[in-house]
């Protein structure tokens, strides 16, 4: 979060959570709320934005918030879809150029993991997204298929390897 951009307007603290409302010029009218899970996050990340700043209501949503985690999946799913929408084909040829141990990397952010929001949402969910976008019979092309599939295959072999390691431990 750049804060030389913006004036804090509240912070609130609850377990290992951080938020923090905010206001700028550049946002207009509006506020905008930020997160960071002192646990996983060195940086803050934008979580939403309220029409005003209304204390209140900025609060209850904050509880349900942290209480409620069928919610926290809700944004993060809603994160990944407007992320999608913002995603050019010409992503998926940048990939194809780069070198294995590149890839990963790339995978990483084309499904959005790095994002400590959006990575606990299912990643067989977030590949199908991805189809509905991509897929060569609604407007994409193989290569972007295949590099999908390629990343998602990628990335669930970490995830299995991560968690056979926690068990053996």
């Amino acid at each position: 979060m750049p804060t030389e951009y913006y004036e804090t307007l509240t912070e609130i603290a609850i377990d290992n959570y951080t938020f923090k409302a905010t206001w700028s010029a550049a946002s207009g009218e509006c506020c905008i709320l930020w997160i960071q899970d002192t646990d996983y996050m060195e940086d803050y990340e934008a979580l939403g934005r309220f029409s005003r700043f209304d204390k209140r209501k900025i609060l209850e949503f904050v509880i349900r918030y942290v209480t409620n985690p069928q919610l926290r999946e809700d944004i993060s799913k809603k994160r990944f879809e407007r992320h999608m929408e913002s995603l050019s084909p010409t992503v998926f040829h940048r990939i194809s150029e780069l070198s294995h141990e590149e890839r990963e990397r790339a995978y990483r952010e084309l499904f959005n993991l790095d994002c400590m929001l959006d990575a606990a949402v299912d990643l067989n969910w977030k590949r199908r997204v991805m189809a509905k976008k991509f897929h060569p019979d609604r407007g994409g092309d193989t290569i972007s298929m295949a590099l999908i599939n390629e990343g998602y295959e990628l990335l669930t072999d970490q995830d299995n390897s991560r968690d056979k390691g926690e068990r053996n431990q």
